[in-house]
């Protein structure tokens, strides 16, 4: 064992250290680095001042290029609904969602029994894109000269304000550039309905099989052709896994004495390296529940929709489900 040290003037030490560490700096300062040559400083700060304005309107033309010259890639779609208005004055809405990123660029609206009071708008984000326009005797199409860009899985509202409290149909084409496949990956945070159970299906990446989710609550069912009830819904569903990871995502609000019944489909029939995963969650007041997990090895065979497990919607009790469905 040693005996402690003990520095008794230490700003002594210090002073003595500086300015060695001083002195080898400058020396190598002095004898490893090139004087620095200062007789045509003025000429060269010169130079890059006249580079300023230059640099400086380069980037502004980049800005306008993209502004003008802006490239969007993708397939000219059209998508129509059809509403149904009742003789009763009030806001009737219509909805639109993809799966994609999509670019508006514009809207057809034609309806039945018109008259001059009624209005419409169409809103996004809570932002109204055409807010309270008039409607036409004859119909009419609004183009979008700047493309409006919604992403994946965003609501697109149509709202006709019925004000005069005529009775008729609205014909709606939504027209739009199919985009990219959103880089952001939805979750049960994103479920825009109230919902008491949800259940979370995912599988393997970069596979263009199609792994379709199917939920059934007595009579009910819904699925990738019939999406939604009251208060039981499929909030989403994907084709494939190449261009995305989405999962597919159904929720539940209400039904406290049924049975909600959970099956899976490999609807193109591709081989998959890994198992599908689901997991259950219950939405509690300080946050989510994960209730159960399940691993479902599927066939490359699209001749049948597997049972996976049965929740018991009042007790939340969790068993597995033994029994298949015939493809429709």
């Amino acid at each position: 064992m040693s005996l402690p040290k003990y520095i008794i003037n230490f700003e002594e030490l210090t002073e003595d250290l500086k300015n060695h560490l001083l002195s080898l700096i400058d020396d190598n300062i002095r004898t490893n680095y090139p004087e620095i040559n200062t007789n045509n400083i003025q000429d060269l700060l010169q130079q890059l001042q006249d580079l300023l304005p230059s640099v400086q309107y380069e980037g502004l033309k980049e800005k306008i290029d993209t502004f003008i010259y802006r490239k969007i890639e993708g397939i000219q779609k059209v998508k129509g609904i059809l509403l149904d208005i009742p003789a009763i004055q009030n806001d009737y809405t219509g909805q639109f969602r993809f799966d994609k990123d999509v670019y508006i660029t514009g809207l057809h609206f034609n309806e039945t029994g018109w008259k001059k009071e009624d209005k419409y708008s169409l809103e996004v984000n809570k932002i109204k894109i055409i807010d309270n326009a008039a409607t036409k005797e004859i119909g009419e199409h609004k183009y979008f000269n700047t493309f409006y860009k919604v992403n994946a899985n965003t609501p697109i509202f149509f709202i006709f304000h019925n004000l005069s409290g005529n009775s008729r149909q609205t014909m709606v084409d939504l027209e739009y550039i199919d985009g990219e496949d959103s880089s952001i990956t939805p979750g049960i945070e994103d479920i825009d309905n109230e919902w008491d159970i949800a259940v979370i299906m995912n599988w393997e990446e970069n596979t263009d099989a199609d792994i379709d989710l199917y939920g059934e609550i007595g009579d009910k069912e819904v699925w990738y052709r019939n999406r939604q009830y009251d208060g039981f819904y499929l909030n989403f569903d994907y084709r494939e896994h190449k261009t995305n990871k989405n999962p597919e995502i159904i929720s539940v609000k209400g039904y406290k004495n049924k049975k909600l019944n959970i099956y899976v489909h490999n609807y193109n029939a591709r081989k998959l390296k890994e198992p599908v995963t689901l997991e259950i969650y219950q939405n509690r007041s300080y946050g989510n529940k994960l209730l159960k997990k399940f691993s479902v090895n599927l066939e490359a065979d699209d001749s049948y929709i597997k049972g996976v497990f049965t929740i018991d919607l009042n007790t939340l009790k969790i068993t597995k489900l033994n029994k298949n469905k015939k493809k429709y």
